[in-house]
């Protein structure tokens, strides 16, 4: 598994040049491709009001997840949503929580790489944007090359993934509470008093029974390294 650091990101406007495709095309290699040729060969000196010198390459509008369609988008930042069309897109990234990634290497030939160790990497993502950010280099052959991907939130106390409205908790109040599941908070307060080893057995029993895991102690032995990290356990 990939090491990364979990890190909050300020919303920013990026706006480039697209095309829409999934990593089952073909041509998909060949699309991407074409547009990094097409940005560097010209195209980036139409977009108006740039800011900064980084260039990204964003993935965003899926629809479903990585193994459908999404967009993909060559571009930089920008001043606000640019008013394009046509090849050019311009794109609100969320502010949020990413996983991010750092990699060193030839940015034309070895990205590729990078990203299916991301894939391999289990992440509670919530496919809204994702996008690799390259910073000015004198060699692009030896760059360092950060991938950054959404994170849905996630259960404070179990670690599920919400990704939707019914998945999280309640206040006291009956409003949503996003920092705890539904099946772990409730009207204000926990559903069961319990250890952090008693949850972890708890959620490696579930696992085991759905098909998520079929090494019981390895499962375990990784959440006893993440479940610490959750803010029900770190005092505990």
């Amino acid at each position: 598994m990939m090491n990364y650091e979990v890190v909050t990101l300020q919303e920013k406007t990026l706006t480039g040049i697209w095309v829409r495709t999934d990593n089952e095309e073909p041509e998909m290699m060949e699309k991407i491709g074409g547009l990094w040729q097409r940005f560097f060969g010209g195209d980036l000196e139409k977009i108006p009001n740039r800011k900064g010198e980084t260039i990204y390459g964003l993935y965003t509008n899926y629809q479903k997840d990585n193994t459908n369609v999404y967009d993909a988008v060559v571009c930089c930042e920008t001043d606000g949503l640019q008013e394009v069309s046509g090849a050019f897109k311009s794109v609100v990234v969320p502010a949020g929580k990413y996983a991010k990634f750092t990699f060193h290497g030839d940015a034309e030939k070895d990205t590729g790489a990078f990203w299916k160790e991301v894939w391999n990497t289990p992440l509670a993502r919530s496919f809204t944007c994702d996008f690799e950010e390259y910073p000015p280099c004198a060699d692009c052959r030896n760059a360092e090359i950060y991938i950054y991907v959404a994170l849905a939130d996630f259960c404070q106390s179990c670690g599920m993934p919400m990704t939707e409205a019914e998945h999280y908790g309640t206040n006291a109040d009956g409003s949503k509470n996003e920092e705890y599941c539904c099946y772990c908070y409730k009207d204000g307060a926990f559903t069961a008093d319990c250890t952090m080893e008693q949850m972890i057995n708890f959620c490696l029993n579930i696992g085991m029974e759905s098909g998520m895991y079929t090494d019981r102690e390895a499962a375990k032995k990784e959440m006893m390294l993440y479940f610490p990290a959750l803010s029900r356990w770190k005092n505990a």
